[in-house]
C-alpha cells in the first residue's frame, strides 16, 4: 500500500476520537455538528472543541433570527456586536445561541434603565469587552501551556477536562474582581477633587526600560515574554502597594497615576529598586507629571500625561524625572 493514502486510524485513535465526541455531546454540542465535522478529520474536531467548550450551545439562530427573539432592531443589534469586537455575520448563517438572545436582551434593557443614550452604550461596550479581550486572550495562553499533550486527540480530551474543570470557576472569579474593581474606583472617585470640569487634579507616571529594543534583537522569544510578563508582574505590584493605580502596560512601559505626587514619587523610587539590571532587567526610567487629566473609560487623558510621557522619553537611564508640578508638591 502506498504510503501517500490515508491510513485508517488505530483502534487505540478510533477509542479516543470516540471519547471526544462523547464528551462533546455531554457538553451539550448539536449531534448534527459533530456527525458533520467527524469525516473531516481532526482539523474539524479541534475546531469544534475549542468553539463549543468555551462557548456552550446549539448554534440555531440566524442574526435575524436573534433581532427578532430579543425584540431589537438591525441597526443596533450589529453596532453592538462590532463594538464587542466581532465581525458581522451574514444574514444566512446559523452562528448564534439562547445565550446570544439573552446578551442582546439584557445589554439593551440595561443601558436603556441607565438613560444612556446609543452612542455611551456603544462606547462602554467596546470598553468591556477590549478588557475582557485581553483577559480570554491571556487566559488562552495559559490553557495552552497546561495542556502537554502533543498527540492531537490526546490534547483534545486533556482541553475537555480542562474546560470542564476551569471555567466555572473562572467565571465566577471575574464576576468577583469585576466587583472589586467596582467597589475600589467607587470609592477612589469620592475621594477625587476636580477641578475644571470633567478635571482631575492627580499625579501620572511613564516607567519604561530603556535599549529595549536592542534587548528584543537578542533574546529567544520565550525569554523576551518572560521578561516582559515579570516587568509588568513586578510593576504591578509595586504600584497597588503603594496605593497607585496601575492604568495599563503597553509592552515594556506601564503607566500609573495616584492622588497625591508623594505616592508617586515613592512608586518610581521603588519601581527603580524592584525592576533594576541586578534582576536582569534593562535599565529602568521614569517620568512623572502633576497636574489635571481626563479620566475617560477607565483611562486618563489630557497635557498632563502628555508631559509625564514626555519626560519618561529624556530621563537617563535608572532616574525618575519629575515636573515642576511635582517638584513643588515634594518640596
Amino acid at each position: 500500500m502506498s504510503d501517500s493514502l490515508p491510513q485508517p486510524p488505530s483502534s487505540e485513535e478510533h477509542a479516543a476520537l470516540q471519547r471526544v465526541l462523547e464528551a462533546l455531546m455531554a457538553a451539550g454540542v448539536d449531534e448534527t455538528v459533530l456527525s458533520e465535522a467527524a469525516p473531516e478529520g481532526l482539523d474539524a474536531i479541534q475546531r469544534v472543541v475549542a468553539r463549543y467548550l468555551t462557548f456552550p450551545g446549539a448554534r440555531r439562530y440566524t442574526p435575524p433570527d436573534v433581532y427578532a427573539k430579543a425584540g431589537v432592531d438591525e441597526d443596533w443589534a450589529t453596532a453592538l456586536w462590532r463594538a464587542m469586537g466581532f465581525p458581522e455575520v451574514p444574514d444566512d448563517q446559523k452562528a448564534f445561541t439562547d445565550a446570544d438572545v439573552e446578551a442582546l436582551d439584557l445589554a439593551t434593557r440595561l443601558f436603556e434603565r441607565a438613560h444612556l443614550d446609543r452612542a455611551v452604550a456603544l462606547q462602554q461596550a467596546r470598553t468591556m469587552s477590549q478588557a475582557v479581550s485581553r483577559v480570554a486572550f491571556a487566559n488562552q495562553d495559559v490553557i495552552a501551556d497546561f495542556t502537554t499533550e502533543t498527540d492531537p486527540l490526546r490534547r483534545a480530551e486533556e482541553a475537555i477536562e480542562l474546560a470542564k474543570d476551569t471555567l466555572p470557576a473562572l467565571d465566577r472569579l471575574l464576576v468577583y474582581m469585576y466587583r472589586r474593581h467596582l467597589a475600589a474606583a467607587t470609592e477612589q472617585q469620592l475621594l477625587i477633587e476636580g477641578s475644571e470640569e470633567g478635571a482631575t487634579n492627580m499625579t501620572v507616571g511613564f516607567a519604561d526600560l530603556s535599549r529595549f529594543t536592542s534587548v528584543t534583537r537578542e533574546l529567544e522569544p520565550r525569554d523576551l515574554a518572560m521578561l516582559v510578563d515579570g516587568f509588568n508582574g513586578e510593576s504591578a505590584d509595586v504600584i497597588v502597594e503603594a496605593g497607585g493605580r496601575l492604568v495599563k502596560t503597553i509592552g515594556d512601559e506601564v503607566m500609573f497615576s495616584s492622588l497625591d505626587a508623594q505616592t508617586a514619587a515613592m512608586i518610581a523610587l521603588e519601581l527603580l529598586e524592584a525592576v533594576s539590571p541586578d534582576k536582569g532587567y534593562p535599565p529602568l526610567r521614569v517620568g512623572v507629571a502633576t497636574g489635571d487629566v481626563i479620566p475617560r473609560e477607565g483611562d486618563i487623558f489630557g497635557p498632563t500625561v502628555n508631559l509625564a510621557n514626555r519626560l519618561v522619553v529624556v530621563a537617563r537611564p535608572g532616574t525618575v524625572l519629575v515636573d515642576r508640578a511635582t517638584r513643588d508638591a515634594l518640596a
